[in-house]
């Protein structure tokens, strides 16, 4: 299993923005290949952590490019920010918790999340900055 390779086409314009987001996708493909090789629930709450904390810090950064830019639906892309941090800590919760819950069915999320988000999202922010320029 592997989640679609980075491209330029998903560039968004900004090259601190463009790394987090290329590192994005390597946790997303960590977890995508263990899970290949059966062994995604020994890592999966490693890769959590990692994709917690990684998480925070880039939406912070991006938030601010956005302001940066004037990008004028920051509001309504922050507020997407903060509801995907909210299911972060909800599946990190059953984790700990002991919940069942299948790398499977955290890789549903995460390309939700990681690719759709970027690919969809994050493009608007790059299509506007371009515009900008």
């Amino acid at each position: 299993m592997h989640y679609p390779d980075w491209t330029t086409v998903l560039d968004i314009g900004d090259p601190v923005i463009d790394e987090q987001h290329k590192h994005l996708f390597a946790i997303a493909n960590d977890l995508m290949t263990a899970i290949g090789r059966d062994q995604g629930k020994a890592i999966l709450k490693d890769v959590f952590e990692r994709l917690k904390a990684y998480t925070r810090y880039h939406f912070k950064e991006e938030e601010t490019y956005m302001e940066r830019i004037g990008y004028p639906d920051r509001d309504a892309h922050a507020a997407e920010h903060v509801l995907l941090m909210m299911r972060v800590k909800t599946l990190w919760r059953l984790i700990e918790n002991g919940e069942i819950i299948t790398p499977q069915g955290v890789s549903l999320f995460v390309n939700d999340w990681i690719v759709e988000h970027i690919m969809h999202k994050d493009a608007l922010v790059g299509e506007y900055a371009k515009a900008r320029r």
